[in-house]
């Protein structure tokens, strides 16, 4: 019966699989996130990329800086950015030149340039609430 059974997860996992799996080469025991970044996979010996799972759901898959590699995890997908009146300026994605600075993205959020220099959205002001510069910091505040 616990034949059958793993052969059955087996069978189901070999079916699942395909549709995820990236076809690019890899590397022996390197890992990747699948190619909809939906699940994460792990290179094999044979320099095949092997599936091993489903990210949780309401998560994706997202290459992250953790001790000095890059690595997969699952994770909350980024928020879409609230557009409201206002032009945002430089949007997150973007190069920047100072890693840790903080500003403001248009009027009703704060970013951050990150470690790769890399913009990234921190959040939305609330509502009532815009971003405004105080000594040189982005704060959210209410809005008069």
């Amino acid at each position: 019966m616990k034949y059958i059974v793993a052969a059955l997860a087996l069978a189901a996992s070999a079916v699942a699989a395909p549709s995820e799996k990236r076809t690019d080469t890899c590397t022996f025991g390197t890992y990747a996130c699948s190619s909809s970044n939906a699940g994460i996979q792990i290179c094999n010996v044979s320099n095949q990329w092997e599936y091993v799972g489903d990210c949780p759901n309401n998560t994706v898959c997202k290459d992250l800086e953790q001790n000095g590699y890059t690595l997969p995890f699952c994770t909350e997908p980024e928020p879409a950015v609230e557009k409201r009146n206002g032009r945002p300026g430089q949007s997150p994605g973007e190069k920047c030149q100072t890693p840790g600075k903080y500003d403001c993205f248009g009027p009703y959020a704060i970013q951050v340039c990150d470690t790769q220099n890399v913009l990234k959205y921190v959040g939305a002001c609330p509502e009532k609430t815009h971003c405004e510069y105080l000594n040189g910091i982005p704060f959210c505040v209410d809005s008069v």
